[in-house]
């Protein structure tokens, strides 16, 4: 289990202005946070790598997305 500790007084407010005890709630959205942020660097790689002609075919690229994200 990770637990995370927030050491910062605004964020802590503003989170259980949001989320109250809801630490479940809190969690999901955590977790979707990640998501996005996983999606945004594996985008950027996508594009360097585009870049740098280093392109795979679409079939390919969708059924790794499909088993990175299912």
């Amino acid at each position: 289990m990770l637990k995370i500790q927030i050491d910062n007084p605004a964020l802590e407010k503003g989170l259980r202005q949001v989320y109250g005890s809801d630490t479940e709630g809190m969690a999901r959205a955590f977790y979707q946070f990640a998501q996005q942020q996983q999606i945004q660097q594996d985008i950027k790689v996508s594009i360097q790598q585009l870049d740098a002609g280093e392109g795979i075919a679409l079939d390919k690229t969708i059924q790794e997305i499909r088993v990175k994200y299912e």
